[in-house]
């Protein structure tokens, strides 16, 4: 082997590696010095592989039009040359130039009459719409060719008739074709069989974004959010850029009453439809974020969301009934429950306006009025798990404990895992005075959602009224390392820190207590009983002016 062809090797190798490697540009400057190198031992069917060879890095780089170059290079030498006809057909077909990909197809078939190549040309022939030539030609050809599962595939995609019948064949033949799968479990989601969805979707043997989707989709229908939500984020990992999983998680942190979480993918979500130019999605995605901006108490914020709505979408009128329950929010008690009442028969079919009459109910204390119509909505939404559960806290709220556990135990048989429920257990356990129920529900909440502030607060609370004051205060901890800023808890605190006599703790978290929330006349009555416990003539001073002090506003007030 002469010097030059040696050289010549060492060239290819090179390319190979900077190939392995993703570096394209110096894969491809390898190639070419490779080329440069005259030989004896060199002959055109040589140059042919190494001109392919280069067109397919171009590829790679997505420079089209320089692959199409080298691989004509290498048809002028061979036209036959397999490799350089299929990839050519594969750039004008991703080009959309389908009648050069069906010159290439047809030619292509003449020469090679196996898989391959019908695939290819039947590809094109769909892409063009000449079905019935396609139909023609399949029903032509020989029946081992006619069972591949590729060109089944494609030719399903003619009849929409005996598409599911196609796609089930396909499944018969090769169990883990991934398109086929995908496309029935889709289908058996559509109607409602979930069981056929799993099937199908763990024929495909590794983790395929969609098949991940739609498996989310069958545990969320199931009420099993922590599945469907863990199914969501497997989904985002693989594929976070071509399809939009993040606005089906959102709504599943929804159904769960996550709204943070449900903001942020929400987020995601719009940002998705902006950079794919889908403008007609992004109403609803407006819609909810105002929605949930609105259970946040971030008026102002929910209002710059719902006012992008596009005047002739659907989610525009519903927007204006949020803009509403604003109003709610404001304590504009009186202008919201007269203006959503004097639409009452135009808008009672809607259990979003029902929604937020209830809630107007709610903050007026019109408690039976408020299950009342958040019943009515539930009948047009039967697996909101936000009706459900504000009926059982107005219930609650309305002292209707017996029928408050009836629906309880009627939403654990539906949703065993739904953190909210023990809440509302707790509530009324509490309530009755039933401190260990109460205790053993508040648990069963942290178990199901260990990053609630609230929960944490509630079980302080218990413990405290137990006088368990050491469990008291680490559950207040957690509490306050979630919230720091909230009032309450460090009010809880102290309580805590006097139960094992501790009072000059005490006192640092009822000051605490008063600077976050100084109108609040129950620590400034505890800093008082406090500072009498410790004996400091001046602090006892201090707050007895101040009880004295918001005493006589109050009575002003009334």
């Amino acid at each position: 082997m002469n010097e030059n062809k040696i050289k010549k090797i060492e060239y290819i190798k090179e390319s190979f590696k900077f190939k392995q490697l993703k570096e394209y540009h110096k894969a491809v400057e390898m190639l070419y010095k490779a080329l440069a190198i005259e030989s004896k031992e060199t002959n055109d069917e040589d140059n042919v592989e190494i001109l392919s060879q280069i067109g397919f890095l171009f590829m790679e780089l997505e420079n089209y039009p320089k692959a199409l170059e080298e691989f004509q290079k290498a048809l002028t030498i061979n036209p036959n040359h397999s490799f350089s006809v299929l990839k050519s057909f594969d750039i004008y077909f991703k080009e959309k130039q389908f009648s050069k990909a069906l010159n290439l197809a047809q030619k292509y078939c003449e020469n090679n009459k196996n898989s391959i190549a019908y695939l290819n040309y039947f590809k094109v022939l769909v892409a063009l719409n000449k079905t019935q030539d396609a139909i023609e030609i399949f029903n032509a050809l020989d029946e081992n060719i006619k069972l591949d599962p590729d060109i089944l595939y494609t030719i399903s995609k003619i009849d929409p008739k005996k598409r599911k019948l196609l796609l089930e064949k396909i499944v018969d033949i090769d169990e883990t074709h991934v398109d086929a799968n995908l496309e029935l479990a889709e289908i058996e989601l559509r109607e409602g069989n979930y069981n056929k969805v799993i099937n199908y979707c763990l024929n495909i043997v590794d983790d395929n974004p969609l098949a991940l989707y739609y498996l989310a989709l069958v545990e969320q229908s199931r009420h099993e959010y922590s599945k469907a939500i863990d199914l969501f984020i497997r989904a985002i990992n693989i594929d976070y850029d071509t399809h939009d999983f993040y606005f089906d998680l959102a709504k599943a942190y929804c159904d769960i009453a996550w709204f943070e979480e449900a903001l942020f993918m929400l987020k995601k979500s719009v940002n998705f439809s902006i950079a794919k130019n889908e403008k007609e999605k992004l109403d609803e995605k407006y819609f909810l974020i105002g929605w949930i901006l609105i259970k946040q108490n971030q008026s102002s914020k929910a209002l710059l969301n719902l006012n992008l709505i596009n005047k002739n979408s659907s989610f525009y009128l519903r927007a204006q009934i949020l803009i509403q329950s604003i109003n709610l929010k404001n304590k504009n008690l009186a202008t919201a429950k007269k203006a959503l009442e004097q639409n009452y028969e135009k808008e009672k079919d809607n259990p979003l306006f029902l929604e937020v009459l209830a809630g107007v109910y709610k903050e007026l204390k019109l408690y039976k009025q408020s299950i009342e119509t958040y019943k009515k909505a539930l009948i047009y939404y039967p697996d909101s798990i936000f009706y459900a559960l504000e009926i059982i806290d107005l219930l609650i709220d309305n002292e209707e404990y017996d029928e408050a556990i009836k629906r309880i135990n009627d939403f654990c048989s539906k949703y065993k895992n739904c953190a909210n429920i023990y809440n509302s257990l707790a509530r009324i356990y509490y309530r009755l005075k039933d401190l260990s129920k109460a205790l053993e529900s508040i648990n069963r909440y942290i178990e199901l959602d260990c990053n609630n502030s609230e929960a944490y607060y509630f079980k302080g609370l218990i413990l405290n009224d137990m006088s368990d004051y050491e469990k008291a205060a680490e559950s207040i901890y957690e509490a306050i390392k979630f919230k720091p800023d909230a009032a309450k808890y460090y009010a809880q605190m102290a309580r805590s820190y006097l139960g094992f006599n501790q009072p000059n703790d005490a006192l640092l978290y009822i000051k605490e207590a008063i600077e976050l929330n100084q109108n609040e006349i129950n620590y400034v009555a505890m800093a008082f009983e406090i500072a009498q416990k410790i004996g400091n003539k001046h602090l006892i001073e201090l707050y007895k002016k101040q009880l004295e002090r918001s005493k006589a506003l109050r009575e002003v007030s009334r």
